[in-house]
């Protein structure tokens, strides 16, 4: 019991020095001179010797702070890609909305746009390109089976001919030769835009000749009469008629534009260059006519 209270006292009394000398140092402290007074000066020296410590603390932070905004950073690259996906997703999503409601409406013009007068195989789909880019044909999904046979017309949209079956005809598909291949050809006739089906008494003819592309891959109109009335931007149409016989397409299909029309004095007719009403890389749903 006597030795608790003594080391109580003892406890009291160092605590009692301790400030008693705290005092004391900072009643110095205050009056010394701060450049070249005792305590300063060491306060000075711990200062020097306690800064590589810092300097540890600070490199060892230093990791930290960079990771958290790292994280950060990469939290916002996440939410920003994520955003970015959405909007990819919303402009695909109305792309095919867009493409389907084109196919509704084209496929509604093609199943309106028939003529009474012709008797047509059920509407076909393109399924492949035949050969090269050179050979000019298509297979369609139609065949004899839907009463399709060879040297048939091939039209899209308003009765717009595109071709003819050739030879390759199976049960369920086709072969179409397009209007672009050096090897198709038909009569045609040049008609004004909202002209008569004949012009004026008086007038010059419309010009008829020979659809057909030549060696230069230009699909033009052959043997037009230069004394024939043709112009650029008159409708290419055909005509029924093939040298004088009977053709394989009737008459008024339309084929395409004249492009343009040139004649000189030394040749016998004129020269006419032709563009094509649908192009063949555009060709995705065409229509046989089995009968007129």
């Amino acid at each position: 019991m006597g030795r608790k209270k003594s080391s109580a006292a003892s406890g009291l009394a160092g605590l009692a020095i301790l400030c008693v000398a705290s005092l004391v140092l900072f009643t110095i402290y205050l009056k010394e001179d701060e450049q070249t007074g005792p305590l300063h000066t060491v306060q000075l020296g711990a200062a020097e010797v306690l800064r590589p410590v810092r300097g540890l603390f600070s490199f060892v932070g230093s990791p930290v702070a960079s990771a958290r905004d790292s994280m950060g950073s990469a939290f916002n690259a996440r939410e920003e890609e994520a955003l970015q996906r959405r909007a990819l997703e919303n402009e695909e999503e109305a792309a095919e909305a867009a493409r389907l409601r084109q196919e509704n409406q084209r496929l509604r013009e093609l199943l309106e746009a028939e003529q009474p007068s012709f008797e047509y195989a059920p509407l076909a789909h393109v399924v492949a390109p035949v050969g090269g880019q050179l050979t000019k044909r298509i297979q369609i999904n139609v065949g004899s089976e839907d009463g399709v046979r060879q040297e048939q017309p091939v039209v899209v949209g308003e009765n717009v001919l595109v071709g003819r079956t050739t030879k390759m005809v199976t049960p369920h598909t086709a072969e179409v030769i397009l209007v672009t291949s050096q090897d198709f050809a038909a009569g045609v006739r040049m008609v004004p835009p909202d002209a008569p089906e004949e012009p004026p008494e008086g007038e010059a003819p419309y010009g008829q000749g020979m659809l057909k592309t030549g060696w230069e891959g230009y699909l033009g109109v052959d043997y037009v009469d230069l004394n024939a009335r043709v112009e650029k931007g008159d409708f290419v149409v055909t005509s029924g008629r093939s040298e004088d016989r009977l053709s394989i397409y009737p008459p008024g299909l339309l084929v395409g534009t004249v492009e343009s029309v040139s004649s000189q004095d030394i040749n016998q007719f004129q020269n006419i260059t032709v563009t094509p009403a649908v192009r063949p890389s555009d060709l995705q749903e065409v229509r046989v006519i089995t009968g007129w």
